[in-house]
């Protein structure tokens, strides 16, 4: 009986998330930008966690994406998940190598703090920044350029890409290109997981090319930051070790030994409890 009203308790804090979208200014174009906004049943919301997911996802990726953002709406958490748009307007589903990519890392960068911009309309006053992957990456450069804004009270990475320059055979010719202008210009290469797609010069160099180091950006970064992996992660490798030389008192790394990059099973139960602690904790 008792387990029956507990969770009865927790379905009644859920609510069905609710799409948003945004305009993003790009290059003279105005991009649509989509997201859904999540907040428990009966909550008028003060703090909110934008969560982000990882390479080239959307913010219907199941695991640990959705999971989790049920998870900690059933806490009682008001939750923004946006999808990237990587340049395409009104994004919606996962980049599947099909079609050209042509935008700037840093386009990313500029649409987490749209959407914070977003957040701050809505009333919400206090902000944790939370990404999977290259969304925990995109979030720590993101938390970075927002260190003076007083909304942002938190950052929380699951796994994220260490942000150091990869290796391309196309790297050299690319970082040409976009020296001498020509940085849309397309290149057929293989990108991330895609063995033979399209993007274009300055998408494949500020990608692979430029240092992002996430250990140097941490070091910028006052407010409290929980770093979680989990041990046996095999696209994240070593990230404890990683960044060990970047400890300071405002960081904290969380190790769940048999976790792997997408927290899966009892995994995303310990992420939930982890998480669930530093949100109390910070937004108090």
């Amino acid at each position: 009986m008792r387990g029956l009203i507990i969770v009865t308790l927790a379905l009644a804090l859920l609510s069905f998330g609710k799409p948003v979208s945004i305009f993003i200014d790009f290059e003279g174009k105005k991009l649509k930008a989509n997201a859904e906004w999540s907040v428990p049943e009966g909550v008028k919301p003060r703090v909110a966690i934008l969560w982000l997911h990882g390479l080239f996802q959307t913010h219907r990726m199941r695991e640990p994406i959705s999971q989790q953002r049920e998870f900690w709406v059933s806490e009682g958490y008001p939750v923004l998940s946006p999808t990237l748009t990587l340049g395409v307007n009104d994004r919606r589903e996962p980049y599947d190598c099909s079609y050209p990519l042509d935008h700037p890392y840093e386009l990313n960068i500029k649409e987490i703090k749209e959407w914070v911009g977003w957040l701050k309309g809505q009333g919400i006053e206090k902000i944790i920044l939370a990404g999977h992957s290259m969304g925990g990456q995109e979030v720590i450069h993101a938390a970075e350029e927002l260190s003076k804004d007083k909304a942002v009270v938190g950052v929380l990475a699951v796994a994220p890409a260490k942000g150091v320059p990869r290796k391309h055979p196309l790297l050299k010719k690319a970082r040409e290109l976009v020296e001498n202008g020509e940085g849309k210009k397309l290149l057929e290469t293989s990108f991330f997981y895609c063995q033979k797609t399209k993007v274009s010069a300055r998408t494949l160099y500020t990608y692979y090319g430029i240092d992002r180091n996430i250990g140097r950006s941490l070091q910028r970064i006052e407010v409290p930051v929980l770093i979680v992996w989990g041990g046996e992660d095999d696209r994240v490798k070593d990230l404890p070790t990683f960044l060990e030389p970047y400890m300071k008192e405002n960081i904290r790394v969380e190790v769940i030994d048999y976790a792997d990059h997408f927290f899966r099973d009892l995994a995303a139960e310990d992420l939930r409890d982890i998480a669930i602690e530093f949100f109390r904790e910070t937004l108090r």
